[in-house]
């Protein structure tokens, strides 16, 4: 494995452990038990995952950009974060 791979596969166990926390966050804002201000918590807790998971992937995203690493390179360790980072090159 080279450098680059595992520098993209720490990059991918971030991302995954983001995506988890917004599901997470997602999946108890559905529950009908909570007061309006833990809902309200909620709702900004999932605001800023939302924002550091964005900017994770627009981390990764320049990193493709500026030929640190190839979208290939991504690709080949995980397809559904290429695909992610393709989005926010497309946005770019």
């Amino acid at each position: 494995m080279d450098a680059k791979e595992n520098i993209i596969i720490q990059l991918k166990d971030i991302w995954l452990k983001l995506k988890l926390e917004k599901e997470n966050l997602a999946s108890r804002s559905n529950s009908k038990s909570l007061s309006d201000e833990d809902k309200q918590d909620i709702k900004e807790s999932i605001e800023c995952a939302q924002d550091v998971y964005d900017a994770h992937l627009n981390n990764i995203a320049m990193n493709v950009k500026n030929n640190f690493y190839s979208w290939k390179d991504v690709d080949k360790v995980d397809k559904d974060l290429a695909v992610e980072v393709e989005r926010v090159l497309e946005e770019k």
